[in-house]
């Protein structure tokens, strides 16, 4: 037993780069069968990323605005505690929704190489891809951000790309910023305002 889990490791470990030689012996109509199962189960959880993701939207949305209804009720020497919080959660859960989209983008590529197997897609660099690899393409696009197309290994955004870069562009896609940097905004404006209405006070 052991004899054979060890081979199963070094069979695992051994698989390199993009590559389009078979590393298992099935028939086509098992390997389909296979990626199928694996492609509905990849689908699902691409999904659930983002119906997760508007969920924590929607709480953060509805706690920031009652903190900022909270705000002009406040006693004074506590007045800057609630935006300063609103903006310190809203760079917080802005930072964490970016690492849980590289995360999520993760399993694309996967999705991507079954999806061009089904329709017989010829210019992917794999063209007849093993069933449960679901971890080791995630490792692979998340960790290297390997090509699976000759195209993408040109312009302006070729792969394979550092992860801070890739990490940044997801910052600022609309559905990730959104709605952390109009609350960041919205907080800080409110932190001058309690700034410049002090100050007058004070003169």
């Amino acid at each position: 037993m052991r004899g054979h889990l060890q081979e199963v490791v070094n069979a695992v470990a051994e698989i390199g780069p993009l590559q389009g030689e078979n590393k298992m012996d099935l028939t086509d109509e098992a390997r389909r069968s296979y990626l199928k199962d694996e492609y509905l189960f990849l689908q699902a959880q691409y999904e659930d990323f983002d119906r997760r993701s508007l969920t924590i939207k929607g709480w953060f949305s509805g706690g920031a605005v009652a903190a900022f209804a909270l705000t002009f009720n406040t006693p004074s020497p506590y007045t800057y505690f609630v935006p300063l919080s609103v903006l310190s959660i809203a760079c917080v859960f802005w930072y964490l929704e970016t690492y849980w989209k590289l995360f999520q983008y993760g399993l694309s590529d996967r999705i991507r190489v079954i999806e061009a197997y089904f329709r017989n897609d010829q210019d992917i660099l794999v063209k007849s891809p093993d069933p449960f690899q679901i971890y080791n393409w995630w490792f692979r696009s998340y960790s290297r951000d390997e090509p699976i197309y000759d195209y993408e290994r040109k312009g302006p955004n070729k792969r394979p790309r550092p992860r801070h870069q890739r990490f940044w562009q997801i910052a600022f896609q609309r559905f990730v910023c959104l709605p952390y940097v109009v609350f960041a905004v919205l907080s800080a404006s409110v932190l001058v305002s309690l700034a410049f209405t002090d100050l007058k006070r004070s003169f």
